[in-house]
């Protein structure tokens, strides 16, 4: 093992929109969050230059390809989760521009929406986070989805059987940890159906959550 394959791997995770869907700190229901990701793979035809914060003076009105955002074409223009920290030129992230944010995102493909071409997009989107399996308390939630997404577990498990050293940081402004940790746990434990070998060292025990906030001075403390 090289030297570099054989140093101490540290992962950081937000936790909404990030390991999972939804954000109730935020005021995000579960539908709210799949739409937003959605929308912020959305890009636009820039009207002009961008602003500091990604924004066109005046809002577009059409598609990164050029088809206007009125019509409903049989096949809308791809999504581009790739330009979010590259955008090309002449192209605007939909979620950047402040009235089509405000109006849109949390509904992005519903009907009425410039994002309802993506309707479809969606749909694959919730099958694919469908819970495969019988209900079980901490692996999936009450609208039939899996409480984090398959890709973490994945992540986890690959990891664990490469033999890695690793560690996970997890974090959120939101209240949610306790799901989180109850999910990791029950993976952790051989519970998951996909993973029935579990992984026991990474169980999450209570001593190892935190909560913090900032003092005066910027700093986070316990």
């Amino acid at each position: 093992m090289s030297e570099a394959s054989s140093a101490h791997l540290v992962l950081h995770f937000d936790v909404n929109e990030t390991i999972m869907i939804g954000d109730p700190a935020g005021g995000d229901t579960y539908d709210d969050s799949l739409n937003k990701i959605l929308a912020k793979s959305a890009f636009c035809r820039a009207t002009g230059p961008l602003g500091k914060n990604g924004a066109c003076d005046i809002t577009p009105t059409a598609w990164h390809d050029g088809t206007p955002m009125a019509e409903s074409p049989p096949a809308p223009p791809p999504l581009q989760p790739g330009w979010t920290f590259d955008t090309p030129p002449g192209a605007a992230a939909f979620y950047k521009q402040p009235a089509l944010k405000r109006a849109h995102a949390k509904k992005f493909a519903d009907a009425g929406s410039p994002g309802a071409v993506y309707a479809a997009q969606r749909e694959r989107c919730r099958a694919a986070l469908r819970w495969a399996h019988a209900p079980h308390p901490a692996l999936s939630s009450e609208d039939g989805a899996g409480t984090l997404l398959p890709a973490f577990y994945r992540t986890l498990d690959c990891l664990h059987r490469s033999g890695r050293s690793f560690s996970v940081v997890l974090r959120t402004f939101g209240s949610d940890l306790p799901r989180v940790q109850a999910a990791i746990n029950a993976f952790a434990r051989g519970e998951h159906p996909d993973y029935p070998e579990g992984a026991p060292g990474l169980e999450l025990p209570a001593e190892r959550m935190w909560r913090g906030r900032d003092d005066e001075g910027g700093r986070v403390s316990p």
